[in-house]
């Protein structure tokens, strides 16, 4: 029994939008609803480590009194 994969690379941010996990073990990433990857059953992660960097221009400069 033989089974194929395809596996593409996309970026992080897409992927956990469309539903796909990551396993660090393995490098890829997987569109499952198991918790575990399919091919070495370690944890998949379904958000990225580290969150996007924030723009200071977004905040409000506090005013001098």
């Amino acid at each position: 029994m033989s089974k194929q994969v395809l596996v593409q690379k996309i970026s992080a941010r897409r992927s956990y939008a469309a539903g796909y996990k990551y396993c660090s073990r393995c490098r890829t990433y997987h569109l499952t609803d198991s918790v575990r990857c399919p091919y070495c059953g370690i944890l998949l992660r379904n958000s990225p480590r580290k969150k996007k960097p924030v723009d200071p221009t977004k905040y409000v400069k506090p005013a001098i009194i």
